[in-house]
């Protein structure tokens, strides 16, 4: 088999493997042909991809944000073959027009890409494919941008991306017909995944883990919440605050929690008072801490509902229960004794 055959046949292959991707994008490159006999020159290489995030990779549990990511072409030529030596001016001229065109085999083209999570349980991607256009060699894209949710009860950490790339690039070209050239080209698709990551930074949490309360309506008592830090990272200087609405009110809406190490849990206490008026049943009442994470920088939880239960008032036998009926009684009985005593004493004078 010659030279040329063995070409072509390597050609065929590359076409079996790669014409569905090219030609489906093919409004974005030139279409794949290859008529002519004569190609004087191979440059062998291709475009070589890397991708980086744009900004702060650092992002927080329970965040929706999006990721700018950059691509740059560090496009490589692994060598150099001459398959026909050029004879006379005209394929001279074709020849160098040809071997201008063939350093483009490192340019990448209709570039596509979509972003995979490697924790599916932490977050999720969710923009679909996005373009970056084309690239020659050290050329960098515009950001693509593809927006991401970050779990609520993301553990901090880091977490790996995967940018699926797809692009097309010439793999060979040839020249033909001086003075009137015509050319053909051959385009193939590859395929990179590149692997990103992102850091979720630590935080602290908190949830409500015990309510003790003892209210009644026309009263006023002490409502004990308990709250925990079920977070990732220490919360200093933390101070609780409650939000009361109609039937509560106070003047003591706040409890310092201290320092509260990721598992701690500290008691607050509240004095509240309940409007006369109110019905016995579950109230809620919103409840958030503020807090300084190891930087120094405040930040404020999500607000929980601390649910709160309002009694009737108890009447007064139920107050005294059956004891105080009892000296209740003897008080009366007392009493009566005395009148009737008194009152035989004045009859006998």
């Amino acid at each position: 088999m010659s030279k040329m055959d063995k070409k072509i046949l390597m050609l065929c292959v590359a076409l079996m493997i790669f014409s569905t991707a090219a030609h489906a994008h093919s409004e974005s490159i030139p279409a794949n042909i290859w008529e002519f006999t004569e190609d004087y020159y191979d440059v062998i290489g291709e475009p070589q991809l890397t991708a980086s995030i744009v900004g702060n990779p650092e992002y927080e549990s329970g965040e929706t944000s999006t990721i700018f990511i950059q691509l740059m072409n560090d496009g490589l030529i692994f060598g150099f073959e001459t398959d026909k030596t050029p004879n006379g001016s005209n394929e001279i001229n074709d020849a160098q027009a040809e071997l201008d065109l063939e350093s483009d085999v490192t340019t990448a083209i209709n570039i596509r890409g979509t972003l995979e999570t490697g924790d599916r349980n932490a977050f999720r991607i969710l923009s679909s494919l996005q373009q970056a256009g084309s690239l020659r060699n050290s050329e960098t894209s515009p950001p693509m941008e593809f927006d991401i949710e970050i779990f609520e009860n993301a553990p901090a950490g880091t977490y790996d991306l995967m940018l699926n790339l797809t692009y097309q690039y010439q793999y060979d070209v040839k020249v033909e017909g001086y003075p009137e050239k015509e050319f053909d080209y051959w385009y193939i698709t590859k395929n990179q995944t590149l692997l990103l990551r992102i850091i979720v930074k630590p935080r602290a949490r908190f949830e409500i883990v015990k309510v003790s309360d003892g209210l009644v309506s026309g009263g006023e008592g002490i409502v004990h919440i308990t709250y925990r830090n079920t977070g990732d990272e220490v919360a200093q200087d933390a101070v609780a605050r409650i939000s009361v609405v109609d039937p509560f009110s106070t003047t003591d809406d706040q409890a310092f929690l201290g320092t509260l190490d990721p598992g701690d849990s500290y008691e607050a206490q509240y004095k509240v008072k309940v409007d006369k008026d109110a019905l016995p049943k579950v109230y809620g009442i919103n409840t958030e801490v503020k807090y300084r994470d190891e930087h120094g920088d405040t930040h404020i939880s999500d607000v929980m509902k601390a649910s709160i239960e309002v009694q009737e008032s108890v009447p007064l036998g139920q107050r005294i229960g059956y004891a105080g009926y009892l000296v209740i009684i003897f008080i009366i009985l007392g009493a009566a004794g005395y009148y009737f005593y008194k009152k035989q004493g004045n009859s006998g004078k």
